[in-house]
């Protein structure tokens, strides 16, 4: 690519990484530049603000309250690559997303339906929950500032946010009078200039865009910026339906709320604003009744005293395959069950598949010799597979294997495709299916397949789990919760069932659940020392400083075994040690840190590469602010990943 010339004023000292090749959009408090950085071969948006306003919030504050925007990750929130000072005026660095904004939606289409302004809104406070989780409020949502891509909305612009409390940001964020945001969509008290904003000022916001969204127009308006502000402050808030009646009771409800002039008559957080708008996601996994473990399998090829083993071992491996209290237990009578299943019907592949599983299950859980066991495992699939090759469960049992213990992810891909077309009613086939679409990146598809396995198997806490990663790889954190929940109740020493719902609550904004869900994740894994200095810590500095130096203590303690064993290779678990420091170092905020045990993964175990960054409960996308993120996919061949 041939470089441009340098821009004038601010641009031309980026001219060495940057080629801007045009002016996305302007604003008054700076411009957005579209670019392209050379270093990463990538396109990027560029924020610069203007002179005035670089002067008015500081440099040091602004790196202070960036070093903490940059924290963000989240799947509707546009995070941040990088920041600096170009010249007279600071600037910030964004991924360019190709899509369009909702202010440009507005002008092309005009108001929106219903059923998409609840999506939006949804969307947005899914973003606005895991923002205000970790003190962090927007202060300019507004449409030029949201886009819709991929079926969804998601908000940019967290440059000017600001830390409500100044413990996190390393002193006070704003000067008394200061205002900063756009008029139309202003709460009143930060029109007015007070220190005293905390997330309640972005649901005032949000509640404007909602009304503009479905009204065509923002609730207040004026000749000039004063008196739009004067009207924020003073005049009462239009009713929805005076301006758009046809919308429901329920949204009108819920966006006149959002409107109220005192922060105290709104509702009390994003999480609130997502409980009481509840967007309909697909059918409730109760609500329809389901099929007998076994109904996929012919009559006339395993006999009826076989079927009935074989249905007690697929109920038992359901039950525990994913380890925790009893499911040694479980998996020891699950072999009984199939190798019983076996000698009733040794050519069965159903029987032989099943037995493969559980001995495999055995060896990674750690409950026999992982060798044997997969080797035992190996040999079955392939008998299973000389039997009949017909048979979904044969095509599953193979795709999760390729999947999870041989890291090939294409013939995964295949195999578990060709399970759920060939045994549609086994709901671990449309379970392991999921996984895989979800670490493609097909997240609606995979959405569907977790709520057939649920539907399938609903007295199975692994399904509920799988559907809950799908939801939390959605940024749906909130609604992650409901099954994470029944997960607990079916299994309430469910390891993995905490530790998302632990994440889950945090970043929907829910601390005193998120609190109350380490706290057993600490006591089931019997840390009882740090268990007690969580306690103390969340009494005296509040849950989100407690919880980041739990999260150290926890790195402490992984680092340290790191040092005696290798953390890339656990034959008796999915998850690597390397894995559990990733998450670590990502919950955190290290990305740079993150980012050299991802390499050091990939140099090891190059095939596992799209699982670490896919399939692990954290958001891979604070990873691109590092250089070398581009430049591994690149050469790993996964640039659809960028």
């Amino acid at each position: 690519m041939t470089a441009k010339p340098a821009a004038p004023g601010p641009l031309a000292s980026l001219s060495a990484r940057f080629t801007v090749e045009r002016e996305l959009g302007r604003g008054g408090m700076g411009t957005v530049h579209l670019a392209h950085d050379q270093e990463l071969d990538r396109r990027v948006a560029i924020k610069v603000l203007s002179a005035e306003f670089s002067r008015v919030v500081g440099a040091d504050r602004f790196n202070r309250e960036i070093r903490l925007t940059a924290r963000l990750v989240h799947p509707s929130i546009v995070p941040l690559f990088d920041s600096g000072q170009a010249g007279e005026s600071l600037y910030y660095v964004m991924p360019f997303i190709d899509g369009q904004t909702l202010r440009r939606r507005l002008d092309v289409e005009g108001p929106r339906p219903e059923e998409e302004v609840a999506r939006i809104v949804s969307d947005l406070a899914e973003a606005l929950a895991y923002a205000h989780s970790l003190g962090i409020v927007h202060r300019d949502l507004k449409p030029e500032n949201i886009f819709w891509y991929g079926g969804r909305s998601i908000l940019a612009d967290f440059g000017i946010a600001r830390s409500t409390s100044d413990t996190l940001s390393g002193g006070p964020a704003t000067e008394t009078g200061m205002i900063l945001g756009t008029t139309l969509y202003m709460s009143p008290e930060q029109a007015s200039g007070s220190r005293e904003i905390d997330g309640r000022s972005d649901l005032y916001s949000l509640g404007c865009v909602a009304f503009e969204l479905l009204s065509g127009a923002p609730p207040f308006a004026g000749s000039n910026a004063m008196a739009i502000i004067a009207a924020h402050l003073t005049a009462p808030a239009p009713a929805l339906r005076s301006r758009c009646a046809s919308a429901s009771p329920k949204l009108a409800d819920l966006v006149d709320r959002l409107l109220a002039k005192e922060p105290d008559d709104r509702p009390p957080s994003a999480a609130a604003v997502l409980e009481a708008l509840r967007v309909d996601t697909g059918p409730t996994p109760r609500e329809a009744p389901a099929p007998a473990a076994d109904a996929d399998i012919p009559t006339d090829k395993l006999p009826p005293a076989a079927r009935d083993l074989y249905r007690r071992a697929s109920d038992l491996m359901m039950r525990a395959m994913q380890g925790g209290e009893g499911s040694r237990q479980k998996l020891e009578m699950a072999r009984v069950y199939a190798d019983k299943a076996v000698a009733l019907a040794p050519g069965s592949a159903h029987a032989l598949s099943m037995l493969a599983d559980v001995h495999q299950v055995l060896g990674v859980r750690g409950f026999a010799d992982v060798e044997q066991s997969t080797a035992r495992a190996r040999q079955l699939r392939l008998e299973a597979l000389a039997a009949d090759d017909t048979v979904g469960d044969v095509h599953t049992s193979i795709g999760v294997n390729s999947l999870f213990w041989e890291d090939d992810f294409e013939t995964a891909g295949m195999e578990l495709k060709l399970g759920v077309d060939l045994g549609p009613k086994r709901s671990d086939s449309h379970r392991h299916y999921g996984a895989w679409l979800k670490i493609s990146g097909r997240l609606d598809e995979a959405n569907q397949e977790m709520r057939e396995a649920v539907r399938l198997a609903p007295e199975a806490p692994f399904m509920r789990v799988g559907l809950a990663d799908v939801l939390m790889a959605q940024g749906r954190y909130a609604e992650a919760i409901g099954p994470l929940r029944e997960a607990l109740r079916l299994a309430p020493r469910y390891d993995a069932a905490l530790e998302r719902l632990e994440m889950s609550c945090h970043r929907a904004g829910r601390h005193d659940e998120a609190l109350d869900a380490r706290r057993m994740l600490l006591g089931i894994r019997d840390q009882r020392e740090r268990l007690a200095q969580l306690e103390v810590e969340s009494a005296r500095e509040g849950w989100l400083i407690a919880r980041d130096n739990d999260l150290r203590r926890e790195l402490a303690d992984l680092l340290a075994r790191a040092e005696k064993e290798d953390p890339f290779q656990d034959a008796n678990s999915s998850r690597q040690l390397s894995d559990k420091i990733l998450i670590v170092l990502a919950e955190l905020g290290e990305w740079t840190q993150a980012m050299e045990w991802v390499e050091r993964g990939y140099y090891r175990r190059p095939g596992r590469l799209r699982r670490v960054l896919a399939d692990l409960p954290y958001d891979r996308h604070g990873l691109a602010s590092d250089p070398r993120y581009v430049r591994l996919l690149r050469t790993a061949g996964l640039e659809d990943l960028i």
